[in-house]
């Protein structure tokens, strides 16, 4: 039986959570945390804000760097729309 991932909310909040109480970081919350190529732009943004206090939330090799990408791949679909 597969285990449910926590959301990636959920995820970050319970990674910062351990960290402040000096808790070991449950495996659910990594399993979690490795799906973050399929975040959207604020559960990405979330992760990067995470990072500043707690840097070893970016588990991979230049995980800043794909996710700075990812949501430059979003915001480049953004198309203004003149309102008249």
């Amino acid at each position: 039986m597969k285990n449910k991932l926590l959301t990636p909310i959920k995820a970050i909040d319970t990674f910062v959570k351990c960290k402040k109480e000096g808790e070991r970081i449950p495996i659910l919350v990594w399993d979690s945390l490795r799906t973050y190529q399929k975040w959207n732009t604020v559960e990405l943004t979330g992760l990067l804000n995470a990072s500043a206090y707690f840097p070893d939330i970016l588990f991979e090799k230049d995980m800043e760097k794909k996710i700075q990408h990812r949501l430059d791949e979003f915001n480049s679909r953004i198309v203004d729309i003149p309102i008249k």
